[in-house]
This record gives C-alpha cells, sequence and structure tokens, in this order.
C-alpha cells in the first residue's frame, strides 16, 4: 500500500521514540539495578528507583527473561554497554545453580546464593528457558546456550509431554495450582492446562528451532501449533480460552465464568506468524486464526478512544459491558500493551490493512504516554483504564523485567524499518 506522509511521519516518529526509550530508559534502568555483584545472578523485585524490595529469591523466569532482553537488545546493535557479557554472566549463574543434576530439569527459584529454593519444575519455565538461551546463543555463538536449550527441550517431551493433548502444567510429581491460578480465578483446581503455559512453550519452541534448525525441534513445534490452532482458538469467537481438562474441553472460572486474555490472544498471533517463518510455511495458512485473535482483541477488549489494551474479558462482548467480571478487566498491564504493540504492526505488514495501523499509532501513543516511567526508567506494570495513573511504582514484582517491554520495542522498531524499505 501506499503509505500518505502524515502515516509516514507518524511511524518514522514512533521507530525513533521507540529506539529512544530501549536506549536511554528501558535497558539502563535493568542492566544498572538488577545485577546481583555478590553472588551472580538477578536481583529483580525493584522499586520505582531501581531500590532492591527483596533480595531472598531468585526465580527461574525472572534470570532467563534477564538474558533474553539483554541478548536481543545487544543483537538490535546496543553493543557497546556491557549487556552481552551481562547475559552470559547471567546464563553461567542459571546453569550452575538452578539445573536438577540428580532428576533433571531448572529449579522454580533459588536463593541469592544460589541456594535451592522451590523444587518446583515448572513447564511455562522451561519455555521460556529455550526462548532465552536461543536468543543467548544467537547473540553469542556460544554452542553451550544452544545445548542447553536443548536441554530444556528434552527434559519437557520426557517429563511434561501429555502425548498428542499437549504438557502438563509441572513435572516434578507435585500437587500444585496452575501458575498465576489466583489471577485467572482457578481457586485449586487440579488437572488443568492453561494456553498460556501452551502458548509460552510454542515460544520457546519457535526460538529454538530458528536458532537450531534441527528437524525434531521444527516437527515438535509444528505438532504444538497444530494443537493450539485445533483446540486452544474458540472455532467461534476467534479468541483463545484461558484454562482446559487434560482433553481440552474448556473450564470455567470458580464462579463459573469463561474469560479470555487479550493480551495472550495477541501474543500468540504473532508467535504463530514467527512459527509459520520457522517452518518454512505460507503465513496465509494461519491468517484466520492470528488475524482472528487481534480482530477479538480489537473488538472487544482495546480502548479505542484512547489506546490500551484491557486484561480480560468474556468470550465475546465488550469488555466495558462486562461489569460482573469486576474492575480488574480493566487494568491496562504493560506487557500486554507491550505484546499487543507485536501484533498489530505485524498485522498492518502483513495485511497493510489501516484499521491495523490506525490502532498500533493510539497503542504506541497510549503506551508512550503513560505506560513508560519517563522520569526513573522502566514501565509501570498496570495503569488505570481512563486516566492512565499508575496503579503502583513498583517495577520487577513477581514476573516483570525488561523482557516483554523490551522485546516490543525492538520488534516495532524493526518491523517499521522493514515498512519502510518495502514502499
Amino acid at each position: 500500500m501506499k503509505l500518505n506522509e502524515y502515516e509516514r511521519k507518524q511511524l518514522l516518529r514512533v521507530r525513533e521514540l521507540a529506539e529512544h526509550d530501549l536506549s536511554e530508559n528501558l535497558m539502563p534502568f535493568w542492566a544498572r539495578n538488577s545485577w546481583d555483584n555478590e553472588y551472580g545472578g538477578f536481583l529483580t523485585r525493584l522499586d520505582r528507583r531501581g531500590n532492591r524490595l527483596d533480595d531472598s529469591e531468585k526465580v527461574l523466569m525472572m534470570q532467563v527473561r534477564m538474558i533474553h532482553s539483554l541478548s536481543s537488545a545487544h543483537r538490535h546493535g546496543l553493543q557497546d554497554h556491557g549487556y552481552l557479557d551481562l547475559a552470559g554472566r547471567g546464563f553461567d549463574f542459571v546453569v550452575q545453580n538452578m539445573w536438577d543434576g540428580e532428576n533433571g530439569g531448572f529449579y522454580f527459584s533459588v536463593g541469592r546464593d544460589g541456594t535451592p529454593l522451590s523444587r518446583r519444575k515448572n513447564t511455562d519455565f522451561h519455555g521460556y528457558v529455550m526462548t532465552s538461551f536461543a536468543e543467548y546463543y544467537q547473540a553469542s555463538g556460544r554452542k553451550d546456550a544452544l545445548d542447553w536449550a536443548g536441554r530444556a527441550f528434552d527434559v519437557l517431551l520426557a517429563k511434561a509431554s501429555d502425548g498428542d493433548r499437549g504438557f502438563i502444567e509441572d513435572f516434578d510429581g507435585a500437587d500444585w495450582p496452575a501458575l498465576n491460578s489466583e489471577q485467572m480465578n482457578l481457586g485449586r483446581q487440579a488437572q488443568v492446562k492453561t494456553i498460556d503455559m501452551h502458548t509460552n512453550v510454542m515460544e520457546g519452541m519457535m526460538y529454538l528451532a530458528r536458532a537450531s534448525a534441527a528437524p525434531r525441534h521444527k516437527q515438535a513445534l509444528q505438532k504444538l501449533v497444530n494443537l493450539i490452532c485445533a483446540r486452544g482458538i474458540h472455532n467461534q469467537y476467534g479468541c483463545s480460552v484461558t484454562v482446559f481438562d487434560y482433553d481440552w474441553n474448556p473450564l470455567a472460572d470458580v464462579q463459573g465464568r469463561m474469560t479470555t486474555s487479550y493480551g495472550l490472544n495477541a501474543e500468540m498471533a504473532w508467535i504463530l506468524f514467527d512459527s509459520a517463518d520457522v517452518l518454512g510455511a505460507t503465513r496465509d495458512a494461519y491468517r484466520h486464526s492470528v488475524l482472528g485473535l487481534i480482530d477479538h482483541a480489537l473488538e472487544f477488549g482495546f480502548d479505542h478512544e484512547c489506546g490500551g489494551l484491557a486484561a480480560f474479558g468474556p468470550l465475546t462482548g465488550p469488555v466495558l459491558n462486562s461489569a460482573e467480571l469486576g474492575e480488574g478487566r480493566l487494568l491496562k498491564s504493560w506487557w500486554a500493551q507491550a505484546e499487543l504493540l507485536n501484533a498489530l504492526i505485524q498485522a498492518f505488514a502483513y495485511t497493510e490493512q489501516r484499521k491495523y495501523l490506525e490502532a498500533f499509532l493510539k497503542e504506541f501513543e497510549w503506551v508512550h504516554a503513560y505506560q513508560i516511567d519517563h522520569e526513573c526508567g522502566d514501565w509501570f506494570q498496570d495503569t488505570d483504564w481512563k486516566s492512565g495513573r499508575p496503579l503502583h511504582t513498583d517495577k520487577g514484582l513477581e514476573f516483570k523485567t525488561s523482557f516483554h517491554a523490551g522485546r516490543a520495542l525492538i520488534r516495532v522498531a524493526d518491523a517499521i524499518r522493514a515498512v519502510l524499505l518495502d514502499l
């Protein structure tokens, strides 16, 4: 399509802001404040100004997400800030302290000195290990990083696989509630499968297969993509369903409600497109699923007046009309905004439809105006639907690092550059 001059200038402006926010705001905040100089590894529970709120635990997901962000920033061109060296030291900490040499798999968390705290083996976390170690391998060329990503893959297939029915949530034999079960209002429902976990494992397999090009990695990715498209996405409504039983029958939460995560739908959409690229398939094969996920988020969960994406909502119908789900549904969380940016710029590049461009520009304006902390660095976790006011200012809470925000800024800058070059 032919962009008009206004659209071209807007995209150039967004690219410049994304590059600036990445290099001068987000990455310096995390690189400066999170590394543990005494024991190694990352301490990620930080207040607004980067002061440590808690240094008692190092959670696997937080460690590997930092490794991914630092590696991605280095690959993107920020190569004079020591990010690759820091990623390497983080990688060494994880493999030396968090791997269970007797039973296999990575521990859920360790203490500050690397002593195991939670021996839980979470499938979701191992998906992020694949994502992060594969990215670090591509940044560094260290063969052992790719080997460890492959080891995480092997553990999942050996211990977490449920045959043709995807994966179980944890594989250490204990009776754990699903990760984030409180946020999903699942209580202690047993023997459930979440679409969140399966999307994150798909993401990890996509990164690993892209880095390794190994047939067995691609075959596993294809199998999981097929399962998610066939069972994880609602045939009628085009969105994902939050939770399923072991046979992929949709389940309600403890109050009998069926919900979907708009941010996860956006993330799933672009990962499906990237997976198609890795598998050597045409994106057209996944057009219906991908655009359906994005269109559902835009129609029902997007703030068309101000920009910003709601946290979750009903399978169909506007989130604003779903008061029975509570006010929490309207939170504009940092990670959902980041993933919507990724999805919208990909949808526009693929379809050349202006509705995606317009939504992308509005979404970026919201993020830049309200989600990014221009005074202290990083992004606010949750902002109010109407005012954009941050609901709290601590930066590194349970699952928050530079991962989602950094990846979005990089992907947005790269995608806009590709769009403009193609004109």
